[in-house]
């Protein structure tokens, strides 16, 4: 997959928006959530296209000569274990993409064979990374093939010995893999990953907290209770594990809001008391309490609740369409009219308050991309193992 290298942008492989669809896909920076916003990233779906668009001088663009190129070299060549590792050579440069890319343009049944013979030859750990990588990157090209080279990346990762770091690549690269599809607001493949990178980390709490995040985000966008649900039994089940968690208690509050159940949520903020938040957790805290005042018909608590909300995060349309609700409900239409006129004159934002608060960690997952080849680019440069 293209994670961003160099300042070359690319996404995940087999990726689909909310669920439909399933091809090739490429990381743009441009807004997915607000739309009108300067630039959000996230993965879209590539359109399979009958052919390059031929400008009219004749001439095919520089893009789709080099497209050409690479799936002519990968076509004329076949790929063995030389010239796997001639590719992975290459990225020593930090050329990951370019490696990548060329990577794509073989055959997955190939590619597996390949990898099968690199692993039985017994490479060197920092290999077995660099390789999982640079199939991380193939991913974003491959089409159909996408998922196969995400698997690969995974069997090299877990054939890391254990003192070489397998346990903590495997659970930053899955996090990095499943914050991708989560960003791309792609729930069902998201949703798989995470159920994937459990079975290769049972139990592991970064991927659970991970994953109940997204089916949180999931179940609110569709407003499907199952997915809301499935994250609130994840959440109560953390929750057991460390009660003192206030982050976590107010994200299962504000699932249970979700649900329906505001009740339970507002006991759950009850059990709060003084605990310290970060700021968007604080933000979380008091959107939720205006939700379930409002909710109650408590329209001054909720009016209270939303202004506090909107200190903390003043681009919130969530915060601000409470705060409209609650002073229409206590007759000030002049104060919603104000409030409502804030709203439709805000400037574009890459993500919203509520939306970062989703996301979460997994905002960062080009970050967390980044900081692996790095590692690996260390190692290649000192000759590490």
């Amino acid at each position: 997959m293209t994670t961003g290298s160099r300042g070359e942008i690319g996404g995940v492989g087999n990726g689909r928006r909310g669920g439909a669809g399933c091809s090739s896909t490429i990381l743009r920076e441009e807004g997915i959530v607000d739309t009108a916003a300067a630039g959000t990233a996230g993965i879209r779906r590539m359109r399979r296209r009958r052919g390059p668009a031929r400008p009219r001088s004749g001439r095919l663009p520089a893009a789709a000569l080099l497209a050409i190129g690479f799936a002519g070299e990968a076509a004329a060549q076949e790929l063995d274990l030389d010239r796997y590792l001639a590719l992975l050579g290459e990225t020593r440069g930090g050329l990951f993409i370019t490696s990548g890319r060329a990577l794509a343009g073989y055959r997955a049944e190939d590619a597996r064979r390949v990898v099968s013979e690199f692993e039985a030859s017994g490479p060197r750990p920092l290999l077995l990374k660099t390789a999982a990588l640079l199939h991380t990157e193939a991913a974003a090209l491959a089409g159909a093939d996408s998922e196969h080279h995400l698997d690969l990346a995974d069997d090299l990762l877990r054939a890391l010995p254990a003192e070489a770091g397998r346990e903590d690549w495997l659970r930053r690269w899955w996090l990095a893999v499943c914050s991708s599809y989560q960003v791309a607001l792609n729930s069902s493949a998201g949703v798989a990953a995470y159920e994937k990178a459990l079975a290769d980390l049972p139990g592991d709490r970064e991927l659970l907290e991970g994953k109940a995040r997204m089916l949180q985000m999931i179940g609110r966008q569709r407003e499907e209770q199952p997915y809301l649900a499935m994250a609130a039994e994840t959440l109560e089940a953390l929750l057991r594990e460390t009660p003192d968690d206030a982050a976590l208690r107010i994200r299962l509050a504000g699932v249970l809001v979700d649900l329906g159940r505001e009740s339970e949520a507002a006991a759950e903020l009850d059990r709060l008391g003084d605990a310290r938040l970060a700021a968007m957790d604080r933000f979380a805290l008091f959107l939720l309490r205006g939700e379930i005042a409002l909710g109650a018909g408590d329209f001054a608590a909720a009016e209270t609740a939303f202004s506090e909300a909107l200190r903390r995060g003043r681009r919130s349309p969530s915060a601000v369409s409470g705060l409209v609700a609650a002073r229409l409900g206590q007759g000030d239409r002049g104060g919603a009219a104000e409030a409502a006129a804030e709203l439709l004159s805000r400037r574009p934002t890459r993500w919203e308050p509520e939306w970062r608060y989703w996301l979460g960690p997994a905002l960062d997952y080009r970050e967390m991309f980044e900081e692996m080849k790095g590692e690996v680019r260390v190692g290649a440069e000192g000759g590490g193992r």
